[in-house]
């Protein structure tokens, strides 16, 4: 069971598709808020990528929230102005769903 207190953070909840723009027929990414959702919020760790001269941070955070179905993986999770890329998601347990997610500020948007 979730322990009392444990979800006091709020969180949106996007799934991101693919559509096709009506006016020029390209494909374009779009997000779209499917719930707002109470959350408790772990980080995980925090691990630079280099490649050349390129150095990125990825901040990873376990957010665990109440059992849902339909949250999968590439969703992504806003918070505090930062969103957040949904890469596992866990539900071995009936009272709850946990979500790892990887921060990446250059390239998610919403």
């Amino acid at each position: 069971m979730i322990e009392t207190g444990k979800l006091r953070f709020r969180v949106g909840l996007h799934r991101v598709t693919t559509i096709r723009d009506p006016k020029t027929g390209a494909e374009k990414t779009v997000s779209e808020l499917v719930a707002t959702v109470w959350s408790g919020i772990e980080p995980i760790s925090n691990r630079k990528i280099r490649t050349l001269d390129q150095q990125q941070v990825v901040e990873t955070l376990l957010f665990t929230l109440r059992p849902r179905k339909d949250v999968d993986i590439d969703w992504q999770i806003a918070w505090k102005e930062r969103v957040f890329t949904v890469r596992a998601a866990d539900r071995t347990k009936p009272d709850k769903l946990l979500i790892t997610a990887e921060a990446d500020t250059r390239h998610d948007r919403i």
